[in-house]
This record gives structure tokens, sequence and C-alpha cells, in this order.
């Protein structure tokens, strides 16, 4: 049984794959956009050295 099992994934694979090849995969994954960071606000806190 084990056997007729591997026989039978592995035709299917060895069918199937031809079929992959002609799947356009730049449409599967979704295009991500990230937006930009907020820049970091100034203050005179921030600038001084020592206090």
């Amino acid at each position: 049984m084990k056997t007729l099992i591997t026989a039978l994934v592995l035709s299917a694979t060895t069918l199937t794959a031809p079929a992959y090849a002609f799947v356009q995969v730049g449409s599967l994954p979704p295009t991500l956009t990230f937006p930009k960071p907020a820049p970091d606000t100034v203050t005179q806190d921030q600038t001084k050295v020592d206090k």
C-alpha cells in the first residue's frame, strides 16, 4: 500500500510540474509598500551635550 501511494504521488508530481511552468509567478505575491518613517522632532534638550 505504501508503494502504491508513493508511486501515485510521484506520478502526479511529474505530471503537474509542467503546468506550473506556465503560471505567471509575478501575479502571485502581493506588492508590499511601506510608509516612510516620520522624522524625529529635534528639541533643545536633545541637542545639548552636557547639562
